[in-house]
């Protein structure tokens, strides 16, 4: 809504599809998703409080020629640090491993003595508070399994897709102007990671939606090996481990 908003050349909003759809958010705030986020999933007091209040400005803000400076402004505040405060929290609440100390359900499950090995020294980083190393060790695992999986089904296999990712002319991939030539082990390690998870989505070994999930689990790859103010808490942890897990480590289409 806020791109739709964004993109009007008038300076109220009158069109009826983009009120409407303020309308209906607002509106789905109060009967569907207030109840659960607080009960349930137990999101903060504070910012229930903070979203309920937004929602009220946004079903005022649907009736007609408010200014779009106004819907602007509010959404703005709306989306802000979104993830931390909503999509995280869920995330966490909706799985087996609810905390740090669960992390270590995940060690026994993957067949690969060395990999368990690796990954029970990631645990044991987040376990002792040491929150970016673990990330950085964890995201490791990830990036061994890929080489693995590549040079299982081949260099040939991963070189030809990439060289027809290159040329697509049209749809998600129609941007991506690299294909590569890779003959070894060692040339494929220099291979960027956010190169072989658009490879591999091409490859169909990951859909879209976990290839943009790993996507974020690399930003917090990033954020955890080079400084900064991006912050990396329990829950950024817990969801991290929970993901590449899933997606990758005892995915079966990622099975040597």
């Amino acid at each position: 809504m806020k791109k739709a908003v964004n993109a009007l050349r008038t300076d109220t909003v009158s069109r009826n599809e983009i009120r409407d759809k303020a309308d209906a958010i607002a509106s789905s705030w109060v009967e569907d998703l207030r109840s659960p986020l607080e009960h349930r999933f137990k999101i903060s007091p504070t910012t229930i409080a903070e979203m309920a209040e937004w929602m009220k400005r946004l079903h005022i803000l649907s009736r007609p020629n408010n200014l779009k400076s106004s819907y602007l402004d509010l959404l703005s505040d709306v989306l802000k640090d979104f993830e931390d405060k909503f999509v995280l929290p869920i995330k966490q609440m909706a799985t087996n491993v609810e905390s740090i100390l669960d992390l270590t359900k995940l060690v026994p499950n993957l067949p690969d003595p060395d990999e368990s090995s690796y990954l029970r020294e990631a645990i044991e980083c987040a376990a002792a508070g040491h929150y970016r190393a673990s990330i950085v060790l964890g995201w490791c695992c990830v990036i061994d399994r890929f080489q693995r999986k590549i040079q299982a089904l081949g260099f040939d296999a991963f070189n030809r897709k990439s060289t027809s990712l290159k040329n697509q002319t049209s749809g998600k991939f129609k941007r991506w102007k690299k294909e590569f030539n890779i003959m070894t082990l060692s040339e494929l390690q220099e291979v960027f990671d956010g190169d072989l998870i658009v490879v591999l989505e091409g490859m169909e070994l990951l859909d879209g939606n976990q290839a943009e999930r790993l996507s974020t689990c690399f930003q917090y790859r990033c954020h955890s090996a080079h400084p900064g103010q991006a912050p990396i808490n329990d829950v950024h942890v817990v969801a991290f481990f929970n993901d590449i897990t899933e997606i990758v480590l005892q995915n079966v289409k990622f099975k040597i």
